[in-house]
Formats: structure tokens, C-alpha cells, sequence
């Protein structure tokens, strides 16, 4: 049985981009065609940017790993975490065990600039403050009683400053026209999907046809040289055992 890949992200096309993505990494690597059913939308019900956006409202001067701002970003997302969990097993009848995952995405709404910049301090930390939260929800469940087999594996993923940076580095020009520079909008969303308006680049098939055309297999090479943010997501969805002689 494929696995079941359920998302909470920022808005629907993030949403067709990981699933394009992750699709990719199955194909590829897994040699599995993971179908639409497989895939699970949160839609606009569940999502991390307020906590995303509490960190990078609030932590100018404050980039630390328990800082209090820190905590409390941790805690919201661990209940996002169990909320999700809820809501899937409520509206599918199926529960998440350990073959399946569950992605926590969401837009850093900010500039890099370059990627050299993902390991300052700033950029960097909300990284680890999500993948504390996630291991503590994890000990959280096993205090409760809970075994492995019945949690999915979390990941999360923030990308600078949104999905477009994906697509963007899938694309022949990525370091010609220098993506990390831009703004997620109007900027970054024209020159991917040539309009700032996602309604109208799902409504009018545009923004299909560019996953369509460049978040193909053959680019996950690129993606993971120019996006130092995917690439533990990466690194964790590819693997796979060696065969068994």
C-alpha cells in the first residue's frame, strides 16, 4: 500500500507544488506513482503561519533555540501536529501510522538573498525550533502510550520566501536571474507563473502546466544544489534500502 503524504501548508499552491515534488522523490526513488488519493489537503482549516510569523515578528534579536519566543512557537506547533493527526483520522477513517507523513510547510515570507544566508542565525533557527517541537511531541505520545508504529514520520519544511522558490530553482535561469533576490510577490510569482494572481494561474491551467514542465524528476539534482532548505527533507524521503542480495 503506497503511503499516505498529508500536508498542512499556506495556500493551494503550495500545496500542488509539494505534492508535484514529493511525487517526483517516490517516482524516482521509489519507483512509486503515489496517486491523488494518496495525498491529504489540510486546506485553509489548519496551518503554520502564525507561528511562523510570531518568529520572525519577534525574534529581531532574540535567535535562540529556548528562547521564550522559541517556546511558544513549539507549543502551537505541536498542537497544530496533534490536530492534524485528529482531523485525518476523523475525515479519511484512516489513522497515520509510521508508513505514512506528515509535511508542515509553510513560507518564511522573507528574502535570502543567497543560500550561503539559510545558516545565519535568523534564517536558520526556525529549523530547529520545528524539529525540537516535532521530537517533543513525539516523547509527548509516547508518555501517553503511543509506539512508533502509530505515529507518521513529520517533516517540516519553510521555504525563503515561498513554494515558488521551488519551482524557481527548477528552472534553467535560476542563478542568472538570481531568484533569491526576489520578493514572493509580485515578483517571484510573475516571473514563475507570469501573473502575482494564483486563483488565476490554477483557474487558467498555468500554473499546472509549469509544474507540469519543470518539477520533473530529472530536476531534483537542482533543487537540492540551489535549495539548502529542502535538503534534509530531501535526504529523508530518498533513502532507501540497498537490495537485498
Amino acid at each position: 500500500m503506497n503511503p499516505q503524504i498529508a500536508i498542512i501548508r499556506d495556500g493551494p499552491s503550495d500545496f500542488l507544488v509539494l505534492k508535484k515534488f514529493i511525487s517526483c522523490i517516490f517516482q524516482h526513488h521509489h519507483q512509486i506513482e503515489l496517486e491523488e488519493d494518496n495525498f491529504f489537503e489540510f486546506e485553509n482549516t489548519l496551518n503554520i503561519i502564525n507561528a511562523l510569523s510570531k518568529y520572525f515578528d519577534k525574534s529581531t534579536s532574540e535567535h535562540a533555540l529556548f528562547s521564550n519566543i522559541a517556546g511558544d512557537v513549539r507549543r502551537q506547533i505541536q498542537q497544530i501536529i496533534l490536530t492534524a493527526i485528529l482531523k485525518f483520522s476523523k475525515e479519511k477513517d484512516l489513522s497515520l501510522t509510521n508508513k505514512d507523513v506528515l509535511v508542515l510547510y509553510g513560507d518564511a515570507e522573507k528574502i535570502l538573498g543567497s543560500k550561503e544566508k539559510y545558516f545565519e542565525p535568523w534564517a536558520y533557527t526556525i529549523n530547529s525550533i520545528m524539529w525540537l517541537a516535532i521530537e517533543e511531541f513525539y516523547h509527548k505520545m509516547v508518555r501517553q502510550g503511543y509506539e512508533y508504529q502509530q505515529l507518521p514520520l513529520i517533516l517540516p519544511i519553510v521555504l525563503y520566501p515561498s513554494s515558488e522558490i521551488l519551482v524557481a530553482s527548477c528552472m534553467d535561469d535560476f542563478d542568472k536571474t538570481n531568484y533569491r533576490q526576489f520578493n514572493a510577490r509580485p515578483a517571484l510569482k510573475q516571473h514563475v507563473y507570469e501573473t502575482e494572481s494564483i486563483p488565476l494561474a490554477i483557474h487558467n491551467g498555468t500554473l499546472a502546466e509549469v509544474l507540469n514542465t519543470f518539477v520533473v524528476p530529472e530536476s531534483l539534482s537542482k533543487v537540492y544544489k540551489d535549495l539548502p532548505e529542502v535538503r534534509k527533507f530531501m535526504q529523508i524521503l530518498t533513502f532507501s534500502n540497498p537490495p537485498q542480495k
